[in-house]
């Protein structure tokens, strides 16, 4: 009778394990984007220059239009805005008119990405060269949501790699 109580209980404890185990496992996969706001922007620009992301560069995008990205380049940042949308395409001018308003050096380039449109195989980046510390690339940044975007220091932010 002893033995079939302990037998019992191991069982028990057996398939406890099991289930607590399995459960515990099938979460880990799940990833959910880092949200900032304005404000929080400098702070994860230190991030990014102290090796602390994943990637050298992170983006932030409120509703994935508007995804701009912050580059290191060998300790100064750099701002670019890839146009992988037709729904970003209206926004090609006003990011072009700011840089000139502003003289900052834009430059057109690629890295070959597919757009979700027909009429270039491969998606333009615009590059702004700031080679700007982290207080500049913050209020840059900043400006180009405000101003060209239309969002405010209430609009949370999706950090995106």
């Amino acid at each position: 009778m002893k033995t079939g109580i302990i037998i019992g209980i191991l069982v028990v404890i057996g398939i406890i394990y099991f289930v607590s185990r399995n459960k515990s496992g099938t979460n880990k996969n799940i990833q959910v984007a880092k949200q900032i706001q304005l404000a929080e922007l400098e702070s994860v620009m230190t991030q990014l220059l102290d090796g602390k992301m994943e990637y050298d560069f992170f983006g932030i995008t409120s509703d994935g239009i508007d995804c701009i990205y912050f580059a290191d380049n060998n300790g100064k940042i750099n701002i670019e805005f890839e146009v992988m949308t037709n729904d970003q395409k209206p926004y090609v001018e006003k990011i072009t008119s700011f840089a000139n308003k502003n003289n900052y050096n834009l430059v057109k380039t690629t890295y070959g990405n597919k757009p979700h449109y027909s009429d270039l195989k491969e998606a333009p980046v615009y590059k702004f060269e700031l080679n700007a510390d982290k207080y500049k690339a913050t209020e840059i940044g900043t400006e180009i949501m405000t101003k060209i975007f239309n969002k405010n220091g209430t609009t949370k932010f999706d950090v995106v790699p």
